[in-house]
């Protein structure tokens, strides 16, 4: 398989929600003020998800009853720079917003 098929197929539907959507991440605010490794991610509708970094847990339904890596988990690691963001994804289709609250910063894959 080449390089590009290879990450193309690294790149789900997930990936690509949890980058192109209105998510913000939110460190050291609300309920995770002086928690470490925890964050809220509050979507464009206003709802509001505490994601635990450290133990890769979220409070979303996604999480909680389909036991998988939510977008909300995923968006805290890309915006903090824990995750590099994908040579696929075009810096054209990523949220504005991306890493803009948080300590850490996006990571930029080549």
């Amino acid at each position: 398989m080449a390089a590009a098929e290879f990450l193309q197929a690294d790149v789900d539907g997930l990936d690509r929600r949890a980058l192109s959507q209105y998510l913000t991440v939110l460190e050291d605010q609300g309920r995770v003020r002086d928690c470490p490794g925890q964050y809220l991610v509050v979507s464009e509708s206003g709802s509001e998800y505490l994601v635990d970094a450290r133990l890769e847990a979220c409070e979303c339904p996604d999480h909680e009853f389909r036991d998988r890596e939510c977008k909300h988990i995923k968006r805290v690691a890309y915006a903090t720079g824990e995750r590099p963001v994908p040579p696929i994804v075009d810096r054209d289709d990523v949220a504005g917003e991306l890493g803009e609250h948080v300590s850490g910063e996006p990571r930029w894959s080549r």
